[in-house]
Order: C-alpha cells, then sequence, then structure tokens
C-alpha cells in the first residue's frame, strides 16, 4: 500500500476514500459490486476487519438491525423483533459505533448496509415503542396465509402484530428513520420480509415514501414468491428496490454451484441489475429448519461464486456464526472470515475488474462457467478438484494460456472451449493482466443499424439511462398545467434511438421538466429546464441532439476568473477553507475563501480546476468539515455543505442581478427566468433563491441574491 503520498492523519482522511478506493479496485455502487454479510458482528468488530474486507474485494458490508430489542450475547432472532423505527440500545454497537465505523469504511471505498425490520414491531410489554399503541398502527388478523397476498400483506408472522404500512404516519416514521440512519454514514437498507409489505398498486405506498430518501440503496428480501401475480409484483418491487432471487440462489446451492439454468427472476421477469443472490442467507442457517447449516462451507462457496460473477446482479456472503443452533447463535459475536479465502477475494476482484462487459452462463458434466466478454471467466466444479473442459460462452473469454488466479493453474482458452485444472475449493477465476472495466457500459448492446432520425411529436426528450432506473417524466407549461400524466412521477419513457424518449401531447410545450426513479432520486436533483430535443443524463446534464445543434458551443460558458462560491448558511463557521485535490493539491487544512456577502464565500483558483478529482470545505482549523465532492468544481457554481461531514450539494451558477436581468453578451439576447416549479417571473425585485435562466438553448440553475 502506498501510503507515503500522505503526510498527516488528517490529509489521510480527506485522500484515502479516493486512493484506497482506487487500490483495492472497488466499485463506486453497491450494486455493481459484492456485499458481505457481517451477521451479528459488533461495529467494532467490522472496523477491525476493515483492511482484510477491502483486500478482499467486497464493496459494501451488511449489518444487523439496529432497532433495539436484541442485546450482546441475545439470541440473534430478538433482532428481529424490533422496538420502533429507530435507532435502540443494541447488541451491535452504539450509535457513535456505527457512525465510526461508517467513516472509516469510506475511506475503503466501502458502504455500510442496515438491516431494517418494518413489518412488524414487538409487543411484549416493556419491549416496543407505545407510540404503536395508537390509532391502529398495529393490526391483528391473524398469521400469514402463503396462498394468498392480502394475507402475506396484512397478516402476522409471529407471535407480534403487523405493522399498518398503508398508514402516513407509519411511512414517516420510516423514511425518518432512513434519512436518521443516512445521516450517520448508512450508504444502504436491507428491508427484511419485503414482499409482507404491500406495493402501490396495492394501495400502499411505503416504498414509494421509504425509497424517496436521495442517494441510498435499498434491496428487499423477497423469499420465495411474493404470491398473487408474482411476476407484476417482483417487477412493481423493483421499481423502488433490487430484491432477492432465494429460488435461484437455492438452486445455486442444491446444485453444488452448478445450476441447471443461468438465472431465475432475472431470465425475464426482472433486470438482473435488480437482482441479489447468495450461497447462503442468515435464516438457510440460523433458524430451525437449518436449510444450509450443516452444508459444507465449501459447497456453499461454490454456490455464492457462481452468482458473484455476474453483470448486473450482486451477491451476499454469509459471514457464518461459530455456534449452529437457533438458541445458540448470540447477538455480538463475531463469525467466520472464510471471505479472507483467495477463492471468494478473486471472485469478487473479477466481478469489480469486469464492469460494463457482458456475460454468458454455461453447463455441462457437472462444471458451470460464466464468461465476460473480452474479460475472463469463472469456473465451477461440482464436488471441488478436477481437470475440466467447459464451453467458451458466447466465445467472451478471448483464446490463450492463463493462470488461474486462485490455485496457480494453467488453463487453456479456445474460441469455444475453457479446459484446465480446477483446484481443491473448486473454483478458477481466469483473466489476463490489463483488463480495465468498461467506463461507459452500452445501454443498448444491439442498437438499431438504421435509427430513426426524426422523432415523433414537436417536443421531446431522451435519457441516457446510465443509472438503471424504471424512468418516469414530469413536465408542465408555464401556466402551470401538466402535460405528463396526471398523476406523480407522470409518464413512463419508451425505448428510442439506443435512449429513453418521451414526447409532450401535441400542441403543449412543457417549461419543466423532472426525469425521476419512479418518483425516487431525481436527475440532477430536481426540476431541470426543458429543451426540446435534447438528451439528458441523471446528473442533470444534457447535450442537444436534432438537425440543428450550436455548430459553435461556447467553450467557457462563464468568462472570466476560475472562481467557485460557498453558501456557508448551513456550517455557520467563522472562516471558511477550500481543501482540494489531486493536481493541484492543498495542504490540510485547504486554503482561506473570501466572504464576499453575509453568508457567502469565494475563492479563486490559481489556474483551470476542471482536473480536479475532488474539494470540500472546513472552517479555519480543519476542525470540523463537509464530506468530500468526489469530483471536479464547475466554474462559477456555488456550493453548499454542512459540518460534521454533511454532504455537499452543487446549487448551480451564482450571478448577480441587480434590477432588470441582463447577461454578459456582445449581441442583444432574449433571458427568460423561471422559479423551480416553473413559472417565468421578470428580473426586477426577485426575491433571493435560486432560479432556472434560459437563453435559447443554454439553460443553467442561477443562485440570485
Amino acid at each position: 500500500m502506498k501510503k507515503r503520498f500522505f503526510s498527516s492523519f488528517a490529509l489521510s482522511a480527506m485522500l484515502f476514500t479516493s486512493a484506497w478506493g482506487a487500490e483495492y479496485g472497488l466499485p463506486s455502487g453497491i450494486q455493481e459490486g459484492n456485499i458481505l454479510h457481517c451477521f451479528d458482528w459488533t461495529f467494532n468488530d467490522i472496523k477491525t476487519e476493515l483492511p482484510s474486507i477491502a483486500a478482499a474485494g467486497f464493496g459494501s458490508v451488511q449489518v444487523s438491525p439496529v432497532q433495539g430489542n436484541c442485546a450482546t450475547n441475545a439470541e440473534w432472532f430478538f433482532a428481529y423483533m424490533p422496538y420502533d423505527f429507530k435507532f435502540r440500545a443494541n447488541g451491535n454497537g452504539s450509535r457513535a459505533q456505527l457512525q465510526s465505523l461508517c467513516a472509516e469504511a469510506e475511506k475503503y471505498g466501502i458502504k455500510v448496509i442496515v438491516d431494517v425490520v418494518a413489518n412488524h414491531v414487538n409487543q411484549a410489554s416493556g419491549y416496543h415503542e407505545t407510540w404503536w399503541d395508537q390509532n391502529g398502527r398495529v393490526r391483528w388478523e391473524g398469521g400469514c396465509n402463503y396462498g394468498n397476498r392480502y394475507s402475506i400483506t396484512h397478516g402476522q408472522l409471529g407471535d407480534y402484530g403487523d405493522v399498518n404500512s398503508e398508514d402516513s404516519e407509519v411511512q414517516a416514521r420510516a423514511k425518518a428513520f432512513v434519512e436518521d440512519l443516512k445521516s450517520i454514514g448508512v450508504k444502504g437498507i436491507r428491508w427484511d420480509a419485503a414482499k409482507h409489505i404491500g406495493l402501490p398498486s396495492e394501495g400502499c405506498n411505503f416504498w414509494k415514501t421509504v425509497t424517496s430518501v436521495p442517494g441510498m440503496f435499498h434491496y428487499g428480501e423477497i423469499l420465495d414468491s411474493p404470491g398473487g401475480n408474482g411476476d407484476a409484483l417482483m417487477k412493481e418491487y423493483t421499481q423502488y428496490m433490487s430484491v432477492t432471487d432465494n429460488g435461484y440462489s437455492d438452486k445455486c446451492r442444491h446444485s453444488d454451484g452448478v445450476p441447471d439454468s443461468h438465472a431465475g427472476w432475472a431470465s425475464g421477469t426482472i433486470s438482473d441489475t435488480k437482482v441479489v443472490y447468495w450461497g447462503e442467507s442468515h435464516d438457510d442457517y440460523s433458524n430451525e429448519w437449518q436449510a444450509s447449516t450443516h452444508v459444507s462451507q465449501a459447497q456453499i462457496d461454490r454456490a455464492w461464486a457462481i452468482g458473484a460473477c455476474r453483470a448486473g446482479a450482486t451477491a451476499l456472503y454469509f459471514s457464518r456464526p461459530s455456534a449452529t443452533t437457533r438458541t445458540s447463535i448470540k447477538m455480538g459475536q463475531k463469525g467466520s472470515v472464510q471471505f479472507k479465502q483467495p477463492q471468494i477475494a478473486e471472485v469478487n476482484k473479477f466481478r469489480n475488474l469486469m464492469t460494463g462487459k457482458k456475460d454468458y452462463f454455461s453447463r455441462g458434466n457437472g462444471v458451470a462457467s460464466v464468461t465476460r466478454e473480452n474479460g475472463g471467466a469463472v469456473i465451477v466444479k461440482s464436488g471441488g478438484a478436477g481437470n475440466v473442459s467447459v464451453a467458451n460462452g458466447g466465445g467472451y473469454c478471448p483464446a490463450g494460456t492463463y493462470k488461474d488466479r486462485v490455485s496457480g493453474a494453467t488453463f487453456t482458452v479456445t474460441a469455444t472451449t475453457i479446459s484446465g485444472n480446477v483446484g481443491a475449493s473448486g473454483i478458477a477465476v481466469i483473466y489476463k493482466d490489463g483488463v480495465t472495466p468498461d467506463p461507459t457500459p452500452d445501454p443498448n448492446p444491439d442498437p438499431d443499424p438504421t435509427p430513426d432520425p426524426t422523432p415523433d411529436g414537436d417536443c421531446y426528450v431522451y435519457f441516457e439511462n446510465t443509472s438503471n432506473w424504471n424512468v418516469r417524466v414530469w413536465a408542465w407549461n408555464e401556466d402551470g398545467s401538466c402535460v405528463a400524466a396526471s398523476e406523480w412521477p407522470g409518464d413512463p419513457m419508451t425505448e428510442k434511438n439506443g435512449k429513453l424518449y418521451w414526447s409532450a401531447p401535441a400542441g403543449k410545450v412543457p417549461t419543466l421538466i423532472i426525469f425521476s426513479n419512479n418518483g425516487g432520486e431525481k436527475a440532477g436533483g430536481g426540476d431541470l429546464a426543458f429543451v426540446n430535443g435534447a438528451t439528458y443524463k441523471p446528473d442533470g446534464s444534457y447535450t442537444v441532439v436534432g438537425p440543428t445543434p450550436d455548430p459553435t458551443p461556447d467553450p467557457d460558458p462563464v468568462p472570466g476568473e476560475w472562481c467557485v462560491f460557498y453558501d456557508n448558511s448551513s456550517s455557520n463557521w467563522s472562516c471558511v477553507n477550500i481543501h482540494y485535490w489531486s493536481t493541484p493539491m492543498t495542504t490540510w487544512p485547504g486554503v482561506a475563501m473570501t466572504r464576499i456577502d453575509g453568508n457567502i464565500w469565494k475563492f479563486v483558483f490559481p489556474s483551470d480546476a476542471s482536473t480536479l478529482s475532488g474539494f470540500l470545505f472546513c472552517n479555519a482549523d480543519g476542525s470540523d468539515q463537509t464530506s468530500n465532492y468526489e469530483s471536479a468544481p464547475v466554474k462559477g457554481h456555488i456550493y453548499k455543505g454542512s459540518g460534521n461531514k454533511g454532504g455537499v450539494t452543487d446549487e448551480g451558477l451564482y450571478l448577480v442581478y441587480s434590477g432588470i436581468v441582463s447577461v454578459e453578451t456582445a449581441e442583444p439576447t432574449t433571458v427568460e427566468i423561471y422559479t423551480l416549479q416553473g413559472v417565468r417571473v421578470s428580473g426586477e425585485g426577485l426575491a433571493p433563491g435560486i432560479y432556472i435562466r434560459r437563453e435559447g438553448n443554454a439553460v443553467t440553475k442561477v443562485y440570485i441574491r
């Protein structure tokens, strides 16, 4: 590890997120990597193992529920009988210890996922918050009939009442819990018993509400089928979260890592980018039915490996407790560190390295393989060691001679066949040095060779769905009337010309538009100005397509000095510094900014700062700071953040208007100013705030004071 770059502890804290994450090759998102389930571990035990977890290639760790009722050395299942939708004293550790774990994990590029129980609360006297005793917030309708969807979503899972998930106050309480976990530093939520909570099509807005917190990853535990029309329900769940494929995972375990098909739900019902696989779950191992308790660890590893190397799907690796019965498995006891073994680490590294490369599943004669296009292959042999010959699926693995990254054995690859000797683990991983992830996976691998250059309709937009959202469009015109569907989150988009496409109804011209993940995360954070014929991206930026793009775009839309601004109203520091990296780079705690008006501070970079890889804001002595902003600053933009490592947001272009709106151009131009709600306003006497400024096809957010 090249620690020589870091001259002080404070500077190290600023740089480890990017440097260590890059060194370990960990992915930027949770779905793009694999998850280590540190079942029943304390936060401190996980924190101690972070270097090994990163070295093993895991992009995230999952911790047990933190909602109380399960102290250290209590039976594990009490963690699933929560006190409330709040952080409570629990056997994992304190709130401060979770916050410390999240901060330390971030230095390595590892994300923390918290297991949340939202379907029920414990009703035993003294073990629940009395808020739940009022207004029908808990219901008692008998046990679940798994052949009846209503019973699945309204029945009791045990001797405790079912939460009234349709109640708006219950939904708000759950959302507040997600927001609180995010404030601690948590990056993702695993929702226990997700299929037991209904969907919007069933009159329940619980999932729509709790997943609306921006910047959080969600996945739901769905065992077997959700009941009812399973395909339609699974599709709807994935509008809000990824989901477990318990059935296919069972196939992988029962077949010793050589399942008879390439996927379960992802074979046609849902996208593989919304799937979570595993070799075993905590229920398989720890509950009374002991589905996997006495299955060998080697077999579990093979079952995990064949799902963990896929394009799109993520995979959960379970750290087994040392105890083997339901009542002897206790909270706060560190489990197995089998994850450090090379057959696990090398599969993770393969998965991380093959980002953006298509996969192909093959099997035969007790062997399965997953090849990745122009990358390599993972081979799993039932029973362990032995010579194998398996199809080079799709011809994806380049022909040549390879060294197995697990055992060191030699493999020979032709255009059609992969042959070699798999080591004792039954898992082999092959790829050549120099393979790099595809930086921008093609969202349409089989594009139309003759795309239609003339879209339908007079007003239309495209969207590059690189975030794999269920994209919905909400648009309206200047008089405030909606031109999309009458109910939020608006119209779906359709695929056209290799992108997603939406056109306004005939005669309608929107003013503003929102692209959202089915009402959840929004492109660019929310409202965007409607630019006819433009192609938008999830970050809110856009390019103009069509027959008449600007032939001479202005390379510097903000003339003059290379500066940025900071709104200090939330952090409220007496003095503000900016610290930035990597070329050039300041030394901690950065350099002073200049107050220009009230809470607004300004910094002029010595040269073009568009090559920077990140920056943050802090007080003068560095004792308090915002979180890292992991990209280059945008010239002329104002940023807002808060102390205690709070997030930094780009508030848009900072322009000062006095009197009538004007722009710094030689030729007369027409400038339009809109509120974020799409109402056109005069440039005279505007209240301070954020507005939309449109000059022809040039659209920016502006901060007017």
